[in-house]
Formats: C-alpha cells, structure tokens, sequence
C-alpha cells in the first residue's frame, strides 16, 4: 500500500491549485503526488503545456515544503486512468475536485463531477477519498482496511457454510452474497444521485434566472451613470454659460455707468438734431436750438415751436454765447 497522498489536477494552467492547498492544510502527510490523466493522441504543445502546469504545481509544494512528484498517466477516459493508477500503486489517499471551482456555493453537499461520482462509486474501498472544491471539504469517503474486509469475507463464508449444513434451500455463497451488496450498495448510490439531480435542476434555474436579473440591474446602473455624466456635464456648462453672462452683465454695467459719466449735459444736445450744439441760438419759445437746425426749421413755413408745438410771436433767434464757451470747454476736457 502506498503511504502518499495522491491529488489529482487537470492540464489546464492550475485550476486545481485550490485542491492540492487543501490536501497540504489539512491531510497531515508530507509526501505527495499530482496526478495528470492525459487523453490518447494529445498533440506535442498540449503534453508539453500540461507538464508545465504539473511543474507550476510542484514548485507549490517546494513552496509550502513538502516533497512531491508527479505522474502522466495517457488514457482515453480520466475515470478509468484514475482507477487503474489506484489499482497498481495500491492508492489509499486520494484528494481530487468535486466540481469546478466556479461551481461552488455556500449550500453546496454533494458531487457535481460527473468523474466525481464515477470514482466515488468504483474506486477500491481501500482508498480514502476526500472530493474538495474551491479550498473547501465537500465530501469524503472512508478507506477500509484490507483486513476488515478479510474477516468480512470470512464470516460472510463461514455463515454461507454453516447455513449449508443446516440443510437450507438455495443458500448464496459469499461471491453471490458480495455482488448482490454491491448491487444494493450501487442502486442507493444512482438513487442517492436522482435526489441530488433532481434538487440541482430548480437550484441552477434559479441561478440562472438570479444571473439573468444581475445583468439586466447592471445594464440599467450603466445607462443610469452614462444618463448621470451626461447631466453633470451639461450642468457644467450651464453654471459655465452663467458665470460668463454674469461677468458681461457687470461690463456691461460698467459701461453704461461710464457713458453716464463722461457723456455731454443735456442742456448741451440740440432739442432737433439730438447732437451737442455747435452754434446754440435761442428762440422766441426761449429754447437754445442748434442755429443751423433752427433756421431750416423756419425756412420749411414753421411758425410754431419745436418743443411746444405753440406759435411763436417772431422768429427772431439770439445767439447763447455763453452756452457756446461751456460747450466749448468741455469739449477740450473731453
């Protein structure tokens, strides 16, 4: 009987890394061996790839101290090159996957390996088998010892035998007696599988349908932000847009105030032409019109005054030369 720890992996790049921790943490035994069960007729960069993932599953026991080796066994079934290798090494040590690690859950107590179920039904009793998934114990199955199942033989022969004498009609011998167990023994486990088959069907719609919803929230949370950014920035601009009109609305001002400022007195602007007056003359109506817009105002038949409408008793216009010097003066200040 072979005294390692037998851990078996895949060729892919350590996705039973988790396993082999496990066994490590928790077996207690300080040598082991990676199992690689490789399919017939795998071309030269498949083999070369799975040993280098052997290798990289090595240098993890080097790292955690433990000896270990590695063995390639080529077959076309995993289950079968498993079972041969526990066969001829005599195995009593196995650690291998009970599902994929992007499987488990919390909830999870059963196989979901089909190669799972298939070595924990036809593996010898002899070999103790632990099935973990993601660095969790999911089940395990207890080793016999040889010579329990020696004395178990042997008194099941001797009850045959004294069953014998006694003259009993039709009495099984003991490999008649062992295969009809192993039936039993068989038909609860593919019943014990039934039940968990059928309690994995509404659990994985279930997942299925929760997976469905996760995508649909996290498609909605996507539209949601790209909406949200999309208004953060047109807020952006808005509050942009108003600090800039805040700023031209207070030139503007400015402006204004300044014209207010330095512009002429209204007494200097002509009540005709809206200019600062030139040659002021004052009228009749005792307004001070720019003389030239006055006279042409009479020249066209007016009468009457262009401020009052009223008529005038002459039109007889005096110069403002007094208004002419202020006029003048400002001028030269501005």
């Amino acid at each position: 009987m072979d005294d390692k720890i037998y851990v078996a992996v895949t060729g892919r790049d350590l996705q039973n890394k988790s396993s082999l921790v496990w066994a490590i943490q928790n077996s207690g035994g300080r040598k082991f061996c990676i199992v690689y069960v490789q399919k017939l007729r795998l071309c030269r960069k498949e083999k070369e790839r799975a040993h280098k993932s052997l290798d990289k599953y090595l240098n993890i026991c080097r790292q955690m101290q433990v000896s270990a080796e590695k063995i390639c066994i080529e077959m076309d079934s995993v289950e079968e090159g498993i079972l041969h290798l526990i066969s001829n090494r005599g195995v009593k040590k196995l650690v291998m996957g009970a599902a994929a690690d992007r499987h488990y859950s919390m909830r999870m107590k059963y196989l979901q390996s089909k190669k799972a179920i298939y070595i924990h039904r036809e593996a010898p009793a002899t070999c103790h088998i632990w099935f973990t998934c993601k660095g969790y114990l999911i089940c395990s199955r207890e080793g016999r010892r040889r010579d329990e199942l020696y004395l178990e033989c042997a008194s099941s022969n001797s009850l045959s035998q004294s069953e014998t004498t006694k003259g009993t009609e039709s009495v099984p011998n003991s490999s008649m007696a062992k295969h009809d167990d192993q039936i039993q023994v068989y038909d609860a486990i593919k019943k014990s599988e039934n039940v968990y088959i059928n309690e994995l069907k509404p659990r994985k719609e279930t997942e299925k349908a929760l997976k469905l919803t996760k995508e649909e929230l996290e498609k909605m949370i996507r539209k949601l932000q790209y909406k949200y950014s999309l208004s953060m920035e047109a807020l952006r601009r808005l509050r942009q847009e108003q600090e800039e009109l805040k700023i031209e609305l207070r030139e503007a001002s400015k402006l204004k105030s300044n014209r207010k400022n330095h512009g002429p007195p209204q007494y200097f602007i002509c009540p005709i032409t809206q200019d600062v007056m030139e040659d002021p003359h004052v009228a009749a109506d005792g307004f001070t019109y720019e003389g030239e817009a006055i006279s042409s105002w009479f020249e066209r038949g007016h009468e009457t005054s262009p401020m009052t409408n009223k008529m005038l008793p002459h039109t007889t216009l005096v110069p403002n030369l007094a208004l002419r010097s202020a006029i003048q003066e400002w001028l030269l200040k501005h």
